[in-house]
Formats: structure tokens, C-alpha cells, sequence
């Protein structure tokens, strides 16, 4: 449970970054299967399956919060950097994947059709990437109205839905709907309600994160039922979509703005030194990881 804690962190801590998925986190972490599999049958097993997602939603619990200003100071004023060890997070999954996607069917090398879903796949993400509404949206005490909620709601499912896919950011589905601001904005309240236990911004955080929450348990449980069934009759096809999902998020992390957000001019070559550093630690912690 400890173990599941942990990792549980490091996804919530890769949830928050826009371009990361929380999914490929978990297939590096060797807990994607059961995580699906968990959501898709909790009631066959309650105690077992509350037993496994409980220390594991702490974890992420304590990922997005306790880490959340972390992650904001390293992107606010080492962004470049930061971005280059979840890339090498995610290049060292990629591996791994290509490995699953061969465990039950071996692929001929005049097999075309893999080839085409995994280029399909990275293109689409490539194409999502591309676009970046404006974040106008922000987090403000008393002013949660039920067009936001409704879209709170709406954004938890998508947001939920793609962080359970690998290689598709649910922060960044976040970005798309300009709720990403938001949403950090009412995580970022937590703290405020604790130093002065306002109830107006208690009631105001529990206005906004109630419907978002219901959202995500909505969307984890009908992607997850997508995913296990895509698993259980398409299982090679399946998992060469992630590798091209996760191969076009690799690309889509340099792609977002938020790389580049720390520097106001041209990157010094000091910040390209450091990034390859972290790209190498990153891509070293997937495979130590990944031999699990």
C-alpha cells in the first residue's frame, strides 16, 4: 500500500503538467491493467479493489496537492527543464510499450496495418496539440456560477477520460476547454481555507470540485470499459495506439507554450545542457521503473 502511495504521487504529480499523461505514467508503473480492471469490476471485489485504489488516489490526492506549487515554481522559472524530464519519462515508457503490444501476437515485419495505427494515432495527438484556447477562466471565491459547474462537470470527464488513456494529457484536455487555470486556481484554495477556514471559500471550492469530481468518476468508469474491452479483442491493435498516442505526447510537450514559459527571450544554451540532463534522468527513472 505504501508502494501504491508513492505511485500514486508520481501520477498526480504528472497529471498536473499540461502534455503529460497520467496513463502512461501508470503503464510505466506496471499498474494500468490493474488500475482498469479495478474500475471496471470494483463491485466483484470491493475490499480488494478498495485495497488497491484507495492508497492510490491518496497518493495522486497528495500529488496534485502538495506538489502542485512545486511543479509551478520549476515550470515558472525552470520550464524547459522541467518539461525535458517528463519527456524522457515518457521516451523510457515507450520501450515497454512496444514490448506489451508484442506479448500476445508477434508482428510480422510486412504487417502494415500496426504501422498505420500508430502513425494515426501519433498524428492525432500532434493535431491536438496544435490547438490552445485562452485561458481566461479564474478561480474566484463566491463566483461559482451553474454554467461553470456544468462545465466543471463536462471538463472532469474529458479531463478523466484522457488521463486514464496513455499518451493523452488530461491537463491539457483542461487547456482545451480553458479550465486548466481554473481548476488550479480552487486546488490552490485548499491552502487558503487551511491558514484561515473561511467557510465562504470552503463553500466556494466545494461548488466548483464537486461536480468536476463526479465528472472524473463518470469518465474513468466509461473510458475504462472502452479500454478493457478494446484490450480484451484488439489487445496488439490497442496497445500500438498507445505507443503512437504516447509517441505524438512526446512530441506535444515541446509543442505547448508552457516549455518555454520561463524564459522571456531567446533560451540560453545553459537551459539546453540542463534539459538534456533531465531528459537522461527521466528516461533512466522509466526504465529502472519499468523493470519492475
Amino acid at each position: 500500500m505504501i508502494m501504491l502511495f508513492l505511485k500514486g504521487i508520481i501520477i498526480g504529480v504528472a497529471n498536473v503538467i499540461p502534455g503529460v499523461s497520467g496513463g502512461t505514467i501508470a503503464v510505466v508503473l506496471h499498474i494500468f491493467d490493474r488500475m482498469i480492471d479495478a474500475i471496471n469490476h470494483f463491485t466483484k471485489d470491493i475490499k480488494k479493489h478498495i485495497m488497491f485504489l484507495l492508497p492510490l488516489l491518496a497518493g495522486a490526492g497528495v500529488g496534485v496537492l502538495a506538489f502542485s506549487v512545486l511543479i509551478d515554481f520549476c515550470l515558472e522559472n525552470y520550464s524547459l527543464p522541467t518539461c525535458s524530464f517528463f519527456a524522457g519519462l515518457v521516451a523510457g515508457s515507450l520501450p515497454l510499450i512496444y514490448g506489451m503490444a508484442k506479448s500476445k501476437r508477434p508482428v510480422n515485419k510486412g504487417d502494415k496495418n500496426y504501422i498505420i495505427y500508430t502513425l494515426l494515432a501519433f498524428a492525432l495527438v500532434i493535431f491536438l496539440a496544435t490547438f490552445k484556447t485562452a485561458e481566461g477562466g479564474t478561480a474566484t471565491v463566491g463566483a461559482v456560477s451553474v454554467g461553470l459547474m456544468l462545465k466543471a462537470l463536462l471538463g472532469g470527464a474529458v479531463a478523466s477520460a484522457a488521463m486514464i488513456v496513455p499518451g493523452i494529457s488530461g491537463s491539457f484536455m483542461l487547456v482545451l476547454m480553458g479550465l486548466y487555470n481554473v481548476v488550479i486556481g480552487y486546488v490552490a484554495m485548499v491552502k487558503d481555507f487551511l491558514l484561515t477556514f473561511d467557510m465562504t471559500i470552503l463553500v466556494s471550492i466545494i461548488k466548483f470540485c464537486a461536480p468536476l469530481g463526479i465528472g472524473m468518476i463518470l469518465g474513468a468508469i466509461l473510458i475504462s470499459k472502452a479500454i478493457e474491452f478494446l484490450m480484451a479483442k484488439y489487445h496488439t491493435e490497442t496497445y500500438y495506439i498507445i505507443l503512437g498516442l504516447i509517441m505524438g505526447s512526446l512530441i506535444g510537450i515541446f509543442l505547448d507554450p508552457i516549455a518555454y514559459g520561463s524564459y522571456s527571450g531567446t533560451i540560453p544554451f545553459s537551459a539546453f545542457i540542463v534539459s538534456g540532463v533531465t531528459a537522461v534522468l527521466g528516461f533512466a527513472a522509466a526504465m529502472l521503473l519499468g523493470k519492475e
